[in-house]
């Protein structure tokens, strides 16, 4: 086997297993926008339900087409996965934590 056909491999590799993890984490973010309700956002004094629900629900249809396509084709567009992970991980590291805390169960 060549190098280069090596580092083609190492690539798909690479790409698909960075695809599933980002696709994981989107539609985790989007099922935690989910389950708190309005009251723990407006008292947590973050943006309203609807609108976390809309950024993060783009960001998990944006993964999981891109995980798709990584799937059947063998490439993607990291620029659109690199924005989508930059949304999901904004809820996940600072929305989430604010809102678990005045969640209702």
């Amino acid at each position: 086997m060549s190098p280069l056909l090596l580092i083609y491999y190492v690539q798909l590799v690479v790409e698909f297993a960075m695809a599933a993890i980002f696709c994981g984490m989107g539609v985790y973010a989007f099922i935690e926008a989910l389950r708190a309700t309005d009251y723990a956002y407006e008292s947590a004094f973050k943006r309203t339900k609807k609108f976390w629900m809309a950024v993060t629900g783009a960001s998990a249809v944006a993964l999981v087409l891109n995980f798709l396509m990584v799937a059947r084709i063998g490439h993607s567009s990291l620029f659109i996965m690199l924005i989508a992970t930059t949304a999901a991980g904004v809820f996940l590291a600072d929305v989430r934590p604010a809102v678990a805390v005045r969640r209702r169960r």
